[in-house]
This record gives C-alpha cells, sequence and structure tokens, in this order.
C-alpha cells in the first residue's frame, strides 16, 4: 500500500484549500478598495504585478521539483502571497521591488521548505521583511495626503512612476514628495499642552484637526476600518475562529 504524505492540517474538514483561499481573497475586496481610493492607482498595478510573479515562480519550483502544476496553482496560496505583499508596500514603489519580494516570498519563504503547510513563516511578510531591509528608503516613499500634495499621478502616470520613475512630464518621487517638506504649526505635543492650560478637556482637545484629520492618518484609519471587514466575512463564513484576531488585538490595544 502507498501512502501520500501531504501538508497540514490534517484535520478533517469539507473545506478544501481552495475555497478557503478563495474565501481569504474575497474578503480582502474592501480593504483594496479602500486603499485604492485613498492612495490611487498603485495598488492595483502592485498587486497585478505581484499576482503574476507569485504564479510564474510557483510554477517554475513545481516544474523543477517534478510536481503538479495545474493543482497547486489551483489552491489559489500564491495567489494570495501576492496580494498580501502588494498591499503592504508603497503604491508607486518601482515594479522590480515588487518582483524580487514576491519571488523571494515563493521561492525561498514557501517552496524551499516545501511549499504549502510546511514553511514556519508567512512568505508575504517575509519578503516584505526582505524589502524593508534592503530598500528602506523606497519602502517609506509614500506619498503625502491629497489634500495637501502639491500634485498626483493620474492612472498613466502612475504607470509611469512604476515602470520608469518619472511622469510624462519628467517628474520623479522626490518630486512628488517635495511638493510639501513640512506643516507650518505647532507641534501635537506643544497643541495639547497649550489647550490644557487653556481650559480645554482631553476629549475636546482630541477632536482637533491635527489629532482626527488626514494629518493624523485618517485615511490609514479608514483602510484598517475597511480591512477589519475582512476579518467580520471570515468569522461569518466560519473560516477563522473571533478568539485568535482578538488575541492579537488585545495585546495592542493595551500598549496604546
Amino acid at each position: 500500500m502507498v501512502f501520500r504524505i501531504a501538508s497540514s492540517p490534517y484535520t478533517h474538514n469539507q473545506r478544501q484549500t481552495s475555497r478557503i483561499m478563495l474565501l481569504v481573497l474575497i474578503a480582502a475586496l474592501p480593504g483594496i478598495a479602500a486603499q485604492t481610493w485613498f492612495f490611487g492607482w498603485g495598488t492595483l498595478f502592485q498587486i497585478v504585478l505581484a499576482a503574476i510573479t507569485a504564479l510564474v515562480a510557483e510554477a517554475i519550483v513545481l516544474r523543477l521539483r517534478k510536481q503538479s502544476v495545474a493543482s497547486h496553482l489551483q489552491d489559489y496560496s500564491a495567489l494570495l502571497t501576492g496580494l498580501l505583499l502588494a498591499v503592504s508596500i508603497p503604491p508607486l514603489a518601482p515594479w522590480w521591488m515588487v518582483v524580487l519580494g514576491t519571488g523571494f516570498a515563493i521561492i525561498i519563504a514557501k517552496q524551499l521548505y516545501g511549499g504549502l503547510g510546511q514553511n514556519p513563516f508567512n512568505p508575504a511578510m517575509i519578503g516584505y521583511v526582505v524589502l524593508l531591509i534592503s530598500f528602506p528608503v523606497q519602502m517609506t516613499s509614500w506619498l503625502p495626503p491629497y489634500e495637501i500634495a502639491a500634485t498626483t499621478p493620474d492612472m498613466l502616470d502612475t504607470l509611469r512612476m512604476i515602470f520608469t520613475g518619472h511622469t510624462a512630464s519628467g517628474g520623479d518621487m522626490t518630486l512628488l514628495r517635495i511638493g510639501i517638506d513640512g506643516i507650518s504649526q505647532a507641534t501635537p505635543l506643544d497643541t495639547f499642552k497649550t489647550s490644557l492650560r487653556a481650559g480645554h478637556s482631553v476629549e475636546q482637545i482630541m477632536q482637533y484637526p491635527i489629532y482626527s484629520g488626514e494629518l493624523a492618518g485618517l485615511r490609514s484609519q479608514r483602510v484598517n476600518l475597511a480591512s477589519l471587514l475582512n476579518g467580520v466575512f471570515l468569522q461569518s463564513q466560519n473560516a477563522i475562529r473571533w478568539q485568535l484576531p482578538l488575541k492579537k488585538l488585545l495585546p495592542l490595544a493595551q500598549t496604546r
């Protein structure tokens, strides 16, 4: 009798891996939509690049390992890895960065350990860390909020920025970010101290634009709230248990 060696999970469940991965992909749509709305077309272009790279890298390694390419690609795990990495990097990051990061995630962080279920770490996050350590400047080059940005690239200029590093008018990332290099106002701590001395309550102070507006990261908060819908959807589909994300969120809430 021949026994087939399968990867984890080993619990019996009617749901296939491909269906669970597909649910996660569907659940990511609200977060992707919000990130695209607030940060531009670059998010979608990075997702397409990462998805293509992930599928090609996975297919090449599977062929070298003499495993079925079609059956493994149909579990959507490679696609999900590319998606997670793409939404984690700046929308206008150079194309070669997302290709390099996704390729490393699939080939080294996933397939080198034996494939799905045998890798000890999340491949997408390993790819992200590699990019962050190797290219810290590019990985932290986010555009300023649209409300205070001197210029914002359209869809075609976004493509040009990703693939050539320049817009149609010759602008680069430095020029797009140099529209503002600071904001002439008191620091958050100075504002808080002055307002307290003026007799304002903490609740009133926290409503100031410097704490609750776009400059305080309200746009990112909205993206996070949209991403929270991902977890609600997965919970409603019984794809995850509510205890797991709660264990992650509680320590974060206590550190604020």
